[in-house]
């Protein structure tokens, strides 16, 4: 009986275990589409992006004219115009040629071998005495890229930083997250329904028989009362007859006599 408890259980589980590893399944599969340099030199403080370039600092932001007033950092939400902005903190890189290219995000800088045929969009090296780098680029479709931003000074030194953004690929980096949550939603759920197999809740009858009202009892009756009065009882003391009656009774059982043997 223990087994067919057991291969009841099995049975009665097994679709929930096949989804909890399905979305466990997509979990690392979305995991993996997603480059695994997500976040490089690019970091946030102060509400900022900032991306950090050998000993110095610039501000990065990006914005969609055309979409929305929003500033964004490393997932742009959808395609199109997109104006991105890199403010140098420290007097130095004010100095200093700046390069910037986007390529497609390839799986790492090991992999660039061929700089040209990833290349999205380019800027040559110029000196910006403000700081201030504005590039704009038109994308067309979504997806995964980088920034490669390197910086020249006059005496042959040179500093690359790197950041990873997405375009129309915001959805994809927080799906990771999200099945995720589901596949703890689906885990909670089979507990509770393995829970519930195993101490299935108390049905109407059951409930009903656990709270049935216990029987009044039974008032003696009249005859009860009559057999257990105490002047019934054997022994107990005879009226007194009376010797009128006594003797009446006599004759009369003289009388039916004589009437039995006159019939005779």
């Amino acid at each position: 009986m223990v087994d067919d408890a057991s291969t009841s259980l099995h049975s009665y589980m097994r679709p929930f275990t096949r989804l909890a590893a399905a979305a466990a399944l997509a979990a690392v599969a979305a995991l993996a589409a997603v480059p695994a340099q997500a976040h490089g030199r690019l970091g946030a403080a102060e509400g900022r992006c900032r991306l950090y370039i050998g000993p110095d600092i610039m501000n990065f932001t990006g914005y969609l004219p055309e979409a929305s007033k929003n500033e964004f950092c490393e997932d742009i939400p959808s395609t199109g115009p997109m104006i991105m902005v890199l403010d140098a903190e420290q007097q130095e890189l004010r100095d200093m040629k700046i390069e910037l290219r986007i390529v497609k995000d390839v799986g790492g800088a090991d992999k660039e071998e061929n700089l040209e045929a990833i290349t999205v969009a380019y800027q040559p090296p110029k000196i910006y005495p403000t700081g201030t780098v504005n590039f704009e680029h038109n994308f067309k479709e979504g997806g995964y890229f980088v920034g490669i931003v390197t910086v020249t000074g006059d005496h042959g030194e040179q500093w690359v930083s790197r950041f990873p953004f997405s375009v129309d690929r915001s959805f994809m980096r927080d799906l990771p997250v999200y099945l995720t949550m589901a596949l703890g939603v689906i885990a909670v759920f089979g507990i509770y329904l393995l829970h519930r197999h195993r101490n299935p809740p108390p049905t109407l009858s059951t409930a009903a028989a656990a709270f049935k009202t216990p029987p009044l009892p039974t008032p003696p009756s009249d005859e009860g009362d009559a057999e257990t009065r105490p002047g019934d009882h054997e022994g107990a003391p005879e009226e007194p007859r009376d010797e009128a009656s006594a003797g009446k009774s006599d004759d009369d059982d003289d009388d039916s006599d004589n009437f039995r043997t006159a019939a005779e």
